[in-house]
């Protein structure tokens, strides 16, 4: 690092995006540091380790399977139901994931914020890594109920990275912008289990999105993550159409991860008051 790019990183004048980046790219071991220690944490001393990331979703697919598909008679086209819910839940848990312990993340390394320098986006960067391998983890649920039903996959799920990354930058980009602004109001840090609770009503997860009458059926084509999630079966399953009119939302969640990474880039120094 040159003398006047370390004088820079001790003054009040944010970096460009570009400078940002070539930060992060700097200092990606520390990426690899965070998620190996998130790991190591989240299953020491349980019982069945890695097997809750199965577990847990296994328990959630039962519920909404069961009350949802088998008592309410829930339909979703020619696919399974429990297909239908899982798919919707894999794009769904890895974004409820990152935007929970992402918001978080800022808070629980006050003390190594204050300590050292290092670009703060790397601690939510570092929850990705995590929430991908609980997906990982999660998919294998997949296998024993394409087998169950007698369905196969699509050759579309060759586009899945794709999928992922934009069900990343959709996360990242509450989580930059709220931890942004969260050191003005902390309330806001209250918002996101509300938001979360709230948002699995609002994104076709374990229903389909002709549920709503037809005069108001046109609100789902505003919801990001409804488009992600609708990709997701679309990636995954031969017999699922994507409405192409989930497009526009689906592309603006590139200049809403910038908007997001550019508020958080400005905000950064001022990160030391939440420690």
């Amino acid at each position: 690092m040159s003398k006047r790019e370390t004088l820079k990183k001790f003054t009040a004048t944010p970096d460009t995006l570009i400078e940002y980046c070539k930060k992060i790219w700097q200092y990606k071991s520390l990426i690899i540091v965070f998620f190996k220690r998130d790991i190591k944490v989240k299953y020491a001393h349980t019982l069945l380790g890695l097997g809750w990331t199965i577990l847990q979703p296994l328990a959630v697919l039962i519920i909404y399977t069961f009350f949802f598909g088998y008592l309410l008679n829930w339909k979703a086209g020619d696919l399974p139901y429990s297909l239908y819910v899982l798919s919707g839940l894999l794009g769904w848990n890895f974004f409820s994931y990152i935007v929970f312990q992402g918001t978080s993340s800022i808070q629980e390394a006050g003390f190594i914020i204050k300590k050292i320098y290092f670009p703060k986006a790397i601690l939510p960067l570092s929850k990705v890594l995590v929430a991908a391998v609980e997906l990982i983890i999660s998919f294998l649920l997949i296998i024993p109920l394409l087998i169950w039903h007698g369905e196969s996959l699509s050759w579309h799920i060759i586009l899945l990275p794709v999928v992922l990354l934009f069900n990343s930058l959709i996360a990242l980009f509450i989580v930059l912008t709220i931890v942004s602004l969260a050191f003005r109001k902390r309330d806001l840090f209250h918002l996101v289990p509300f938001l979360i609770n709230l948002g699995v009503w609002c994104t076709p997860v374990f229903f389909t999105k002709d549920i709503l009458p037809q005069e108001i059926n046109h609100m789902w084509y505003f919801n990001p993550l409804a488009s992600i999630v609708e990709l997701w079966r679309w990636c995954l399953f031969p017999a699922w159409n994507y409405d192409i009119k989930f497009i526009p939302a689906l592309i603006a969640i590139i200049p809403l991860f910038i908007s997001g990474f550019l508020i958080f880039i400005r905000n950064e120094k001022k990160f030391s008051d939440f420690a």
